[in-house]
């Protein structure tokens, strides 16, 4: 069974890096609009450098906020950011900030084939002054599979597929998406995005399973049968011929 996680696969050399890419989609087009993969990774300037984020071509630290960020150590950091507000970041924590203008923050996974995966997934607001932000799951850039409005500090909510997963083909996405929710203000927005996939193992499922299962049980049963018709046999002439002996 294939797992993958956000935090422990996050990468801090190659965009896109192995099922994981990170970037954004334009304002008002969380669903169909074309992810814009981030281009450089730069650790924070200050006094927190073990903070690191993706950024787009028109952002550095401290401009646009759009981008996606990572705690590379073990333990918590309480950043103070410049205008003075904490935000708190849990040990390896990855988490996602709108742009100013509205563009939406992504986490993009594509599915390396097709199969069935079983997705978990938890945004937390991380900024103490945090007041909307809204979070999105959608596949294949045609289907939301969930959304939800985060409102006000440290404010965290839910989402997990049946343990039966869902159908996604090889190389389609499933987009992890913080925008700036009810409000429409981008301030305060750092949301941690916790995410778990793992493909489930589907050989049961194939449809030339039970196919060939049953034909190894019937092949089987021919064979079993004749071994029992033969031994029945000999039997009968065991007696027969020591009845005759007998007479």
């Amino acid at each position: 069974m294939s797992k993958w996680s956000l935090s422990s696969d996050f990468s801090l050399i190659h965009n896109p890096s192995s099922v994981w890419s990170y970037g954004s989609k334009p304002a008002g087009y969380h669903v169909t609009g074309m992810l814009s993969l981030f281009t450089h990774l730069d650790p924070e300037p200050g006094n927190y450098s073990e903070i690191v984020a993706w950024f787009g071509r028109d952002t550095i630290w401290f401009t646009h906020w759009l981008g996606v960020f990572y705690n590379t150590r073990p333990t918590y950091v309480f950043f103070k950011e410049p205008n003075t507000h904490t935000i708190t970041f849990a040990a390896n924590d990855v988490a996602m900030h709108p742009g100013d203008d509205g563009r939406f923050s992504v986490v993009r996974f594509t599915a390396p084939k097709d199969g069935n995966y079983v997705i978990s997934a938890t945004f937390t607001h991380i900024d103490e002054c945090a007041s909307h932000s809204g979070a999105y799951i959608v596949h294949n850039n045609l289907v939301t599979l969930w959304e939800a409005n985060l409102a006000g500090q440290r404010d965290s909510k839910s989402f997990k597929t049946t343990d039966s997963g869902i159908t996604v083909r090889a190389n389609e996405p499933i987009d992890f998406i913080v925008g700036v929710g009810l409000d429409n203000s981008f301030g305060c927005d750092m949301t941690s995005a916790r995410v778990d996939i793992h493909l489930l193992d589907t050989l049961v499922n194939q449809p030339g399973f039970p196919i060939i299962t049953g034909s190894i049980g019937f092949v089987l049963g021919i064979i079993i049968s004749a071994i029992l018709s033969h031994i029945y046999y000999r039997y009968r002439e065991n007696r027969r011929n020591g009845y005759q002996a007998i007479n």
